[in-house]
């Protein structure tokens, strides 16, 4: 309790020096001069009151602090689940490559291994695989390796 009122007395004596005046003026050795006093009645030059404003001071600063920090938890929270949304979204561009990656391997394996490799003509029937259409497979087989499987 004793601290508060410590505390107290202290801001109210900061807040009492923050609306003090300004003066600026000239003195006799023509330098000039600011004080918060006004200009002595010698002054070479005749003293200007200066018009300083002080920041405005918060009337609830923990309401405000209370509100800002409130702000930043909203704002930390939204970037987390961005973030989290965009992991689940890695993961699953991830786990489909890797899917992917699987059946090209496996397409490679049934062209290179087959000596003699049918596939459907697509009206019921069957036709056998030539060199140049098996070559053709090899190759979109390994391009897709190349691309999924990392």
């Amino acid at each position: 309790m004793r601290n508060f009122v410590f505390a107290g007395l202290i801001i109210l004596l900061l807040s009492v020096t923050a609306h003090a005046q300004i003066y600026k003026w000239v003195d006799g050795n023509g330098k000039t001069q600011y004080t918060d006093q006004p200009p002595p009645p010698g002054a070479a030059r005749e003293g200007q009151r200066l018009n300083i404003k002080s920041a405005p001071v918060p009337v609830n600063s923990e309401a405000g602090r209370a509100n800002n920090l409130a702000e930043e938890r909203l704002e930390f929270d939204k970037r987390q689940q961005k973030k989290k949304e965009e992991e689940t979204k890695q993961q699953a561009r991830m786990q489909e490559d890797k899917q992917k990656c699987i059946n090209a391997q496996g397409q490679l394996r049934i062209y290179t291994d087959s000596p003699r490799l049918t596939v459907p003509d697509g009206s019921g029937g069957i036709v056998y695989v030539d060199d140049d259409m098996r070559q053709r497979k090899i190759d979109e087989a390994n391009k897709a390796i190349a691309a999924f499987c990392k």
